[in-house]
């Protein structure tokens, strides 16, 4: 048997950063100690009451909250803490789990202090165990680990703040989210969490544990990192996180109370008996244990908590003699600790658990792709929050001036964003408008201090023209609309700790102009018709500009960089075009059009050039039973995507110095560019698409769902394809199977082989040693379903509701038609594998475009009535604006977090994004940016949770397993020297500095 060991994580706190820790040889009651006692030689029942909040879903955030909108459902989070409080202070034997922070967060700030004393005495005491600790519960398809991590470090921080080391959450509870990835429960280790709780699974995962007893497992969150398993639990409910049957007794549910007076007519304790004996009977044929977890709660339960908690106390009663059954009050840590002492063998899982079919013809794929302007949004909103929070801190350090406030609402918003019915498009259309309504805010306050940021950094007495600058970021850049003058500052600002070159595109109205740099000299720029004229677009929100302005913007790390745009005449003088050409790029990086179809014939990248094909076709959806929706993809029976053009209409081609570009039309509602970019180190093809409005293609109200496909010519990949998991490591998909149970994929051969995307999918001919990947800007659904193919969805505009409990149909309209979708795929390749050290394989190339792509340059515009020479000169007073960061750090290297924290400490968090056995790099933590030495340097769990130090002194729980180790590389810390550290492959270290 191998051992493998967990940190038994109770009380460790961040002294001089986080609120009240709490001295590690002094453990709290809030400790093990608080766990009621098991009977070994009985079935013990861990009841584990719980109310699961949705952060927005069929009302908005601040309607849960309050309570607002009974009509739709009736849900106030503040009556349900308050009432739960109540009702534990009452009986301390009774527990109480409290997950969604955001909640908390507003419960905390409108309390009364004696509410506040008592919640804090029921955590200290152990009677409230604080879980998850995220702003939200998120989802595990569409979501990036960035914002992952984010938003548990910024719930932590609070929870940290607010309730000291016994509010430290050590147990993931993602009980709702539809299906998990491998990379969530690698970060769960990485937070130092003990365990990983969940109810949704496919029902034929399911039922193959049941028969197996494996409902308790280990699983393995990385091949790279040891510490990466966790005890991973899925409940045994057949209704999923809700009580079981007959044990339901909230406010409108049809439960009978238990009346265990026996002088009562009603008296059903025999009743009670029965039905709790059938349940165990059942539960213990599926856990490896005599430890069975009831999750004792629901959507939105306990607002009358009372109700709840005597049914319970009387549970616990009658079966308090029973000679077989023990039945106590929980929290998931109790049962997880309860399930260690009784030293199972576990089997250690490696894969991931998608996609999720709750039956045969139900698979929740849809939702990868649903309402995909909400989920490129979302990656928006992570770039400008990433850069913002590195621009503060920077501002902090080297002026003194702190704008820290102002990124905090984009914190909190974007951990919103995370939610399992945000970022996956599941909630209703009024909740999206709020989702967006709070992130533009958000936005928009984080910027809005971007203009004293910069003059920040300037000494020079005529700092104030920068100071008065109005500068924002373009947010509807993708319809063509941003606010410009005759003469305009433009500011680029590289949130990557290397060098990029970047490609700026600022919609500008008709006429000719001038880009200049910051030492006054003309910086070659193009005009390039834009996509589309966007005639749908309203005039109250804006003018859609008929050009793009290009220009190649090379930016140091973390450097920012000043332009002056100026209009010089009326004429426009677009790139040169002969719509004839076929061959664009060059040699080394282009493309070839089809001449017959206009289609792509073949993509060259760093010289191979590969025949591929790719063109837009749809699914029909499915027109009876069950249909599509927002949470489910279900394609018509028997059938295959239908191309939406055989031949496509050449709209523009431009050929300048700098790109090359194809605008293709292949139908009133689909629009594409093809372009490459001409400067070294561009090696891709850009696909720059627009979708919609999707018109009603089927039969009548039947729903359609648009894919692109790649199709690469004589290609092999035997049925297998790569997808990411949350932007990090690779899951090998192999069609029609899974890797640990079977099923019929005859019943939806379609839906069942689709997995989601959040930043590339990717196929391998191994006899070729050739990789084809697409990346992509947003989480979309997609598969390899044939030999040499590619596709992802990128719209679904469905006429029926899925009946998954949204309960309206995703048909989403904006500006009074279906609304639009503009995108971006991009299409590398290169070999798997290389023995030449100055060739890059495949996958390092696609690593580093990928975090490019997710981490782009910000693009700042205002209009000014300052010449450039007026502008220029305050600019070069300061050396700043020209890097902010060395360009000398490692490849695999990445400054993934550099933000302000408590009081005069920043968190530096550095990621390894390679993943090859060879590529462990180190960096010197006082190299990394220019002008900055660190003078206190202390590393934290990935969170910033918990100092690393004492994490690793607290006693781990140990699990046996009969799989061979695949745990990978070990981390060592010794390889550390002073500020030099290193990181092995895939490895991510936090530390909180001061200077």
């Amino acid at each position: 048997m191998l051992m493998f060991k967990f940190c038994i994580v109770l009380v460790v706190g961040l002294a001089g950063v986080m609120a009240k820790p709490a001295p590690l040889t002094q453990e709290p009651s809030c400790g093990y100690e608080s766990c009621h006692p098991i009977d070994d030689k009985k079935i013990n029942i861990h009841l584990v009451p719980h109310s699961h909040d949705d952060v927005g879903w069929l009302k908005t955030v601040d309607q849960y909250f309050y309570g607002a909108k009974t009509e739709i459902q009736s849900a106030g989070v503040q009556y349900i803490i308050t009432s739960a409080v109540e009702a534990l202070l009452r009986n301390r034997d009774r527990r109480y789990i409290q997950v969604e922070t955001e909640f908390f967060k507003k419960w905390w700030d409108e309390a009364t202090e004696s509410q506040r004393e008592d919640f804090q005495n029921l955590v200290n005491r152990g009677q409230i165990e604080m879980i998850n600790g995220a702003i939200a519960m998120n989802d595990e398809a569409c979501t990036n680990y960035q914002s992952t991590i984010d938003q548990f470090t910024w719930g932590l921080r609070f929870l940290n703040d607010t309730l000291g080391a016994c509010g430290a959450p050590k147990i993931g509870w993602q009980i709702d989210p539809f299906g998990h990835s491998r990379e969530q429960a690698n970060l769960f280790t990485q937070f130092g969490y003990n365990g990983f709780f969940f109810a949704r699974l496919d029902e034929n995962d399911r039922l193959h544990r049941k028969a197996n007893k494996r409902m308790d497992f280990l699983w393995q969150g990385s091949d790279n990192i040891e510490s990466s398993n966790i005890f991973g639990s899925v409940f045994g409910s057949d209704n999923l996180y809700f009580p079981p049957q007959d044990l339901n007794w909230d406010v409108g549910e049809t439960n009978d109370p238990i009346i265990d007076n026996p002088s009562s007519p009603d008296y059903n304790v025999p009743f009670f008996l029965k039905s709790v004996q059938n349940t165990v009977n059942r539960y213990k044929k599926w856990f490896p244990t005599n430890n069975l977890l009831f999750t004792m709660g629901g959507d939105f339960q306990y607002q009358s908590a009372e109700m709840l908690y005597m049914n319970m106390d009387r549970l616990i009663k009658i079966f308090k003699n029973h000679t077989e059954i023990n039945v106590i009050y929980s929290t998931p840590s109790c049962y997880l600790k309860a399930v260690n002492d009784a030293k199972p063998n576990l089997t250690l899982k490696t894969d991931d658990f998608f996609p999720y079919g709750n039956s045969d013809h139900e698979y929740w794929a849809g939702y990868f792709t649903s309402r995909p302007n909400s989920k490129r949004f979302e990656r928006v909103g992570n770039n400008i929050l990433q850069a913002t929070k590195q621009l503060t801190a920077l501002s902090k350090i080297l002026s003194g001036h702190d704008f820290t406030d102002d990124v905090n609402d984009l914190r909190e918003q974007m951990g919103i964003m995370q939610h399992h019915d945000a970022i996956t498009g599941t909630e209703k259309q009024n909740v999206t408008k709020d989702y967006v309504r709070r992130l533009t805010k958000g936005i928009r306050n984080a910027e809005k201090h971007f203009s004293e940021i910069l003059g920040s950094f300037v000494t020079s007495d005529n700092k104030d023209i920068l100071l008065n600058l109005d500068l924002q970021t373009c947010l509807l850049s993708n319809v063509s609309i941003c606010t410009t003058a005759e003469k305009n500052v433009i500011v680029v600002y590289n949130p990557l700790s290397r060098p990029v070159s970047h490609y700026v595109r600022i919609p500008v109205p008709e006429g000719s102009y001038k880009v200049y740099d910051a030492e006054s000299k003309p910086v070659h720029c193009d005009i390039l018709p834009a996509i589309s004229k966007f005639k749908h677009i309203p005039k109250e929100v804006g003018t859609p500009l008929p050009y793009d302005l290009v220009f190649e913007a090379k930016i140091n790390a973390f450097g920012m960089y000043v332009y002056y745009l100026k209009k010089t005449g009326d004429n426009t003088k677009p790139g040169s075009s002969v719509k004839t050409q076929t061959k664009f790029g060059s040699s080394e990086n282009g493309f070839e059009l089809n001449p017959e179809t206009n289609l792509l014939k073949s993509v060259t990248i760093d010289g191979v050039t590969v025949d591929i094909k790719q063109e837009f076709l749809y699914y029909q959806s499915a027109k009876k039973d069950i249909w599509s929706g927002a949470y489910l993809f279900r394609p018509l029976p028997e059938t295959v995507a239908i191309s939406l053009s055989e031949t496509v209409y050449i709209e523009s081609v431009s050929s300048t110095t700098s790109v090359d570009e194809v605008v293709q039309v292949f139908n009133d509602y689909i629009k594409q560019i093809i372009r490459v970019y001409k400067a070294p180190g561009h090696n891709y093809v850009e696909f720059d698409w627009l979708v919609g409005p999707l018109p009603n293609l089927t039969l009548p109200n039947m729903g359609n769902e648009v894919i692109t496909r790649f199709t690469v010519a004589d290609f092999d990949n035997k049925n297998v394809f790569y997808t990411d998991s949350n932007g990090r490591q690779l899951m090998r998909r192999e069609i029609n199977k899974r890797p640990d149970y079977t099923y019929n994929h005859t019943y939806e051969p379609i839906a069942s082989n689709y997995y989601p995307v959040t930043s590339r999918i990717l196929i391998r001919d191994e006899a070729k040693n050739l990789e084809v990947a697409i990346l992509n800007d947003r989480s979309q659904g997609g598969s390899s379903l044939n030999q040499g193919e590619i596709e992802l969805m990128v719209h679904r505009r469905l006429f029926h509701d899925d009946n998954k409990g949204v309960n309206e149909n995703l048909n989403e309209t904006e500006f009074g038609q279906g609304v639009v979708v503009r995108g971006s795929h991009l299409l590398t390749l290169g070999p798997i594998t290389t023995t030449n050290k100055n060739q890059k394989n495949a996958e390092t190339k696609e690593k580093i475009r990928e975090l490019k792509k997710l981490l782009s340059p910000i693009v700042f515009v205002a209009p000014t009535d300052k010449t450039k020479e007026e502008i220029f000169k305050v600019i070069n007073e300061n050396s700043f604006i020209y890097a902010g960061g060395s360009n000398n750090n490692p490849e695999g290297v990445h400054v993934m977090t550099f933000e302000p924290w408590k009081e005069d400490s920043y968190i530096l968090r550095l990621e390894n994004i390679f993943d090859a056995a060879n590529s462990t790099v180190s960096v010197d933590l006082n190299k990394i940016f220019l002008n900055i030495k660190f003078n206190s340097i202390k590393e934290t769990t990935l969170a910033a949770n918990h100092w690393l130090d004492d994490y690793k002194k607290i006693p781990k729980f140990s699990w046996s397993t009969d799989v061979k180790d695949t745990s990978g590389w070990t981390v060592d810390m010794s390889q550390d020297d002073g500020t030099k550290i290193t990181l092995t492959p895939t490895e991510i270290r936090t530390f909180i500095v001061k200077v």
